[in-house]
């Protein structure tokens, strides 16, 4: 069954799942306008979000009854946020989102078939392990998928530490300093911070992010990597 915030959608409500579609992520083509050919010249292309479709029904001829029910999925549907969404035939990964569209149900007829909830996906589109992996900095390791996965770097310092780099090889992130504390260094969204504060002040004009990869690699500098694999 269809788990959303932890919550299955069956202990909520006596729902019958009619199908569920997941769309492919919506892609958009950054390019470049040519002053004088035509055409244009493609520089990259940037993923965008999903959907999730549910349609269902509610097999209860008493309006009390089903009104109920709506009235448990609806709050069970959260808009507030992004949640973890888990299916049984994907037992090994995720998709996180958030309800955009909830049922429009006829009072009359208790046996429609086409309720509906749309969920869309929209700070992560990919499917995501469940499963965390991690690798001390300076071991090479492998990360699987077809997405860059989510990746972090966390220390424990019990000093303050200056001149702290960490390189991939190709980019290297240089920081004067570091304070002391449990600090956690996020590669997708570049940010670093003891604490849940930003030291991004003291990093170098100089460096360049590590950006998360897919396939064999190693980071140096002193530290845990912390991962999780993504698919399209």
């Amino acid at each position: 069954m269809i788990i959303y915030n932890g919550v299955s959608m069956a202990s909520v409500a006596n729902v019958k799942i009619d199908d569920v579609r997941i769309s492919p992520i919506n892609y958009s083509p950054v390019v470049r306008p040519r002053a004088i050919r035509g055409g244009s010249d493609f520089v990259r292309m940037k993923s965008g979000d999903r959907s999730i479709t549910i349609t269902f029904a509610l097999i209860d001829p008493s309006n009390t009854n089903r009104r109920a029910s709506l009235d448990a999925l609806s709050q069970w549907a959260r808009t507030d946020a992004e949640y973890i969404m888990e299916f049984p035939w994907e037992p090994f990964k995720y998709l996180q989102c958030v309800c955009v569209q909830k049922p429009d149900p006829s009072v009359r007829q208790w046996w429609e078939n086409k309720l509906r909830f749309v969920f869309n996906c929209y700070d992560n589109p990919y499917w995501t392990a469940k499963a965390e992996k991690s690798v001390a900095c300076g071991t090479q390791f492998n990360v699987s998928g077809d997405a860059p996965p989510l990746m972090q770097i966390v220390r424990t310092l019990s000093d303050a530490a200056s001149n702290q780099s960490y390189s991939d090889g190709a980019d290297t992130m240089t920081f004067a300093s570091i304070p002391a504390g449990d600090m956690v260094i996020d590669l997708n969204k570049q940010t670093a911070a003891v604490g849940g504060v930003s030291f991004m002040g003291n990093y170098q004009a100089s460096s360049r992010f590590i950006l998360p990869k897919t396939g064999v690699q190693t980071i140096t500098g002193t530290g845990t990597i912390k991962y999780r694999e993504r698919w399209e």
